[in-house]
């Protein structure tokens, strides 16, 4: 895996340069380390980036430097887009209020634009050793659980799949028990959750990483939040999304909205 890390000399890059970097250590069989700095912290994002690059080639892992000058969303995204990365690790600055209206989030342009999964660090330092997979149903899922998984058996950590169903029948034909049903007994019966729950456990183990599912049901943002926070978990993993076209502007983004709440690490798998 090659992964992308990134500083400005700031600390919310030095947290997310910290996390990189144990990562790397157990994921990476290559990295580079973007520098973009203004001139009062072109000495300390310097430092940071040196000081990375020794510790990974201490494990053995091929490190190389880049410098650009300009603007750090925009010159990260231009770095991955003109390399092949398959992660790329930035910290979590995120404006509030009317900031974030006027000038957006550098966190979720960077996920919008570059062709890889992108790790984003936000909240306090934490080792990643339980991660909550969130599996839609959709095509996404498979690519979603199979990067998760790929990640978590480098990391040694434990894996929560997670799916949202509705609290509601949707349609005539739904079987009112599965709506109160565990994810045990969705599988076990068969339902449509229960199969796709079964097959995503199923890739999970392809990926040399077993796993356990959980259902929740309501409202699929509030509900990923509360089960992030009841459960202690270091990371979420979400897939990218993607709606084509004018839809694009009529479909709720949820990566964007777990991005933009979140208190943890939020990974989101391109």
């Amino acid at each position: 895996m090659k992964i992308l890390l990134c500083t400005d000399g700031s600390s919310y890059t030095a947290r997310a340069l910290d996390l990189g970097v144990r990562v790397a250590r157990k994921a990476a069989s290559a990295v580079d380390i973007l520098v973009v700095a203004k001139r009062d912290r072109e000495e300390k994002a310097r430092q940071m980036a040196e000081k990375a690059a020794a510790d990974l080639e201490t494990a053995g892992i091929p490190v190389a430097i880049h410098r650009r000058s300009g603007q750090m969303t925009e010159e990260v995204v231009l770095q991955a887009q003109a390399a092949s990365y398959d992660l790329v690790i930035i910290g979590g600055r995120e404006r509030r209020g009317v900031m974030r209206l006027l000038l957006g989030s550098p966190a979720l342009r960077v996920t919008e634009h570059v062709p890889a999964s992108v790790l984003v660090v936000k909240g306090q330092a934490r080792d990643l050793k339980q991660v909550l997979v969130c599996s839609s149903g959709g095509p996404t899922s498979e690519r979603t659980v199979r990067f998760a998984g790929r990640l978590a058996r480098a990391l040694g950590a434990s894996v929560i799949l997670l799916h949202v169903m509705s609290q509601l029948p949707l349609t005539k034909s739904a079987v009112l028990d599965d709506l109160e049903a565990s994810a045990e007994e969705l599988i076990r019966r068969g339902s449509p959750e229960g199969v796709h729950l079964g097959r995503m456990l199923d890739l999970l183990a392809t990926e040399g990483r077993t796993g356990h599912a959980v259902i929740r049901r309501g409202l699929v943002r509030d509900e990923i939040l509360a089960e992030s926070r009841e459960g202690q978990y270091d990371l979420i993993v979400i897939g990218a999304h993607i709606t084509p076209g004018l839809n694009a502007r009529l479909v709720e983004d949820l990566s964007a909205a777990i991005l933009l709440t979140a208190n943890r690490p939020v990974l989101v798998v391109r």
